[in-house]
């Protein structure tokens, strides 16, 4: 796999691969051509694409001829006989030629779309300016590694699995399958247990700086550095020290802690909020008095709501690209004592319904991309919230899909 964020990925390194002649590994490959329209070059595209997401992930790079080794062996009949043999190193770029760049994008997309169960989310891209007249492109297409596997090749009826190691792809056997369900059910565990611990602790007030009754709680967790127990260098926090900031985006302070990298403030109305980078990567963020007191009842500004969150994430996306992780993420989200309060829509559906309880924690949801538009991932979590106070949905959402918070 290239050693960089996937959108920094340019020519350059791909002229650096050749003429550092990178073999190919458990998490590289070169191609010459994109897969043929013959049923068994599908599958074979598919097996590859599976076996990358049921291994350790990796990078497929169409356009790039290996360099061949010519040998000269005898034979036992005491003749010479000339063999080629591929070397796994780069060649040279042989542009992709007869398609377009977003033909074979789309094509590829929807390949893996209907043929992979259950659906494997992969990144692809076109580097442009090879060739003689610096038209030609490559394709690079980018597997994470799946924490939803094992995934299987579905195409035409054919039902298998696949996986990768140094020697290229291979399919699994019955043990390895077995083997490879119980490892993504120890994945999911291992994030619930964490989640689970992280709240239990926030619930009894088990947090860097006191805070209120009423509190929003948000997670993001980066799968690579949290599954596979990476502990992050957060040691030169000027980096990042921007990039994760509170909830309610006041940082009046920083500190270190046996968790990680903790930012905290207080707004102008003095609600406290804080920022906790987990040196597993996983980030925790609560803001306190998410209340606000009407003549009667306490609200939740679903408009102010739903904005902090999605300006948060984005500048936590931003801090988890400078420390060089990838997605995918789980991101998962909470209100405390809330009980009894109602929802500001500032919409036609403004019902007199109280949230119902004290702890709400509302469905995970899975980002497989940073190219996702935060507002479109959060949606179903947003949702939920105005579930929790007798809504159908949020209406900061416009019938397109858009998401745009009323005036």
């Amino acid at each position: 796999m290239i050693q960089k964020n996937f959108d920094e990925i340019t020519k350059e390194d791909i002229d650096w691969l050749i003429e550092n002649k990178i073999a190919e590994s458990k998490t590289l490959e070169y191609k010459l051509k994109l897969p043929g329209r013959r049923d068994s070059d599908e599958k074979k595209f598919l097996a590859d694409i599976s076996s990358f997401a049921n291994a350790s992930g990796g990078d497929i790079i169409y356009g790039i001829k290996e360099a061949v080794k010519e040998t000269v062996e005898e034979t036992p009949e005491g003749t010479l006989e000339e063999n080629s043999q591929k070397t796994g190193e780069p060649d040279s770029v042989v542009p992709l030629q007869d398609i377009t760049a977003d033909e074979a994008k789309r094509r590829l997309e929807d390949l893996i779309r209907n043929g992979i169960e259950p659906r494997v989310r992969v990144q692809i891209k076109t580097i442009d300016g090879f060739g003689d007249d610096g038209k030609g492109f490559v394709l690079l297409v980018r597997i994470p590694k799946s924490f939803a596997s094992p995934h299987m090749v579905t195409l035409g009826g054919h039902s298998r699995f696949y996986a990768r190691n140094s020697g290229g792809k291979s399919p699994l056997d019955v043990h390895e399958i077995r083997s490879a369900f119980l490892a993504t059910e120890s994945q999911a565990e291992r994030i619930r247990n964490f989640l689970q611990d992280r709240l239990a602790a926030i619930m009894a007030d088990e947090t860097p700086l006191p805070l209120s009754k009423d509190r929003l709680i948000l997670h993001v967790i980066p799968l690579y550095p949290f599954l596979n127990r990476q502990r992050l260098d957060l040691r030169f926090y000027n980096k990042f020290l921007d990039s994760f900031r509170p909830l309610n985006g006041s940082c009046s302070g920083y500190r270190y802690n046996l968790d990680g990298f903790l930012t905290y403030g207080r707004d102008h109305e003095g609600r406290s909020s804080y920022c906790l980078v987990f040196f597993n990567g996983a980030v925790e963020a609560v803001r306190s008095d998410i209340l606000y007191p009407g003549r009667l009842r306490n609200f939740l500004p679903s408009q102010d709501f739903e904005r902090d969150i999605v300006t948060s994430i984005e500048r936590y996306f931003e801090g988890y690209k400078k420390l060089g992780i990838e997605a995918p993420f789980i991101i998962s989200a909470a209100l405390l004592g809330c009980k009894g309060a109602y929802l500001d829509t500032k919409s036609h559906m403004q019902f007199d319904v109280p949230i119902e309880k004290d702890v709400v924690i509302f469905p995970e949801v899975e980002v497989g991309s940073y190219n996702e538009e935060v507002p479109s991932f959060m949606r179903p979590i947003f949702d939920s919230v105005w579930n929790a106070f007798g809504l159908p949905y949020s209406s900061n959402y416009a019938e397109d899909g858009t998401w745009k918070l009323r005036k």
